[in-house]
């Protein structure tokens, strides 16, 4: 499945509300997006690792609903007009306005709370906690 990732995307914009993925499937509390927005796969990753180390301390149960699947290319600074699109450069994922970005399930709701509130720090996008 390699293959998906070598095709270079044209740029495009986001729009609207996110109408399938509004409430809760998995766990009882979550991270809802309140804005449109790109997270590269540094922060993507940065935030997976905040999560999954604090819900390993608490011995609780973790889904991750975003993934970065889209490739975004870059041209050098000093080249010259035309000659192609240009490389890979990172990969970002699209996040729209109401989509769940986390779900947490663990038994002491003020540890779940806490834990979210930690790892929304680290979104670029505006974040809000939803419980079942």
């Amino acid at each position: 499945m390699d293959f998906l990732f070598n095709k270079k995307l044209k740029k495009f914009r986001l729009k609207g509300i996110k109408v399938s993925s509004k409430k809760l499937y998995f766990g009882f509390y979550g991270l809802k997006s309140l804005e449109t927005g790109r997270i590269n796969s540094k922060v993507l990753v940065s935030f997976k690792n905040i999560l999954q180390r604090q819900i390993k301390i608490k011995k609780g149960k973790l889904w991750v609903t975003i993934n970065d699947s889209i490739p975004v290319t870059k041209i050098p600074i000093a080249t010259r007009m035309g000659k192609g699109k240009g490389n890979f450069f990172q990969k970002v994922a699209f996040v729209r306005k109401g989509q769940i970005l986390c779900e947490v399930s663990l038994s002491n709701p003020r540890d779940a709370l806490a834990i979210l509130k930690l790892a929304a720090a680290k979104m670029p996008v505006k974040t809000r906690i939803v419980s079942y």
